[in-house]
């Protein structure tokens, strides 16, 4: 999507408030933030954080092809089939916790992260699924991060302006 600028002409001026300019300080800490963003999304992950990702995941029935867009093999992904009789939710279950073990070829797809999911997701088409989970992130972040998200630099409070 691109973004448009809109020149605000007169009659449109009592919905917004003068705000000055955000300072050279001000893009430093939204970039910032951006990092933060990003190094969430890119920290590793292990067994311990099963059931976040099963929770994340727990709208996702393509659990199969996922698991190989994971770095999962065709070999495993039939034994969890097999052996959980085919039942989706407790199939999910095993793959996760597979993906998070980082067995097969989980690292050549660059490991166990909420970064490599979302990306799988989309691959298989996801997409929204994808979108909630990185959304999501971003949410627990700002929550473990209450100082940052009350009033960060890079947005201003109007009704204190």
């Amino acid at each position: 999507k691109k973004c448009e600028i809109m020149v605000l002409k007169d009659n449109h001026s009592i919905w917004f408030q003068e705000v000055p300019p955000l300072s050279t300080e001000d893009t430093v800490s939204i970039s910032n933030t951006d990092q933060c963003h990003d190094s969430t999304l890119t920290m590793s992950l292990d067994i311990g954080d099963t059931d976040d990702v099963c929770e994340s995941l727990s709208d996702c029935v393509h659990w199969y092809r996922l698991g190989l867009h994971l770095g999962l093999k065709v070999s495993r992904l039939d034994t969890i089939e097999k052996q959980r009789r085919e039942r989706v939710a407790d199939c999910r279950v095993d793959m996760i916790a597979a993906w998070l073990r980082k067995e097969d070829k989980v690292m050549k797809k660059g490991g166990p992260t909420w970064k490599q999911l979302i990306q799988a997701l989309k691959s298989i088409g996801e997409i929204s699924l994808s979108e909630e989970i990185s959304l999501k992130i971003t949410k627990e972040r700002e929550v473990s991060n209450p100082a940052g998200s009350e009033k960060k630099k890079g947005r201003r409070d109007l009704s204190t302006d």
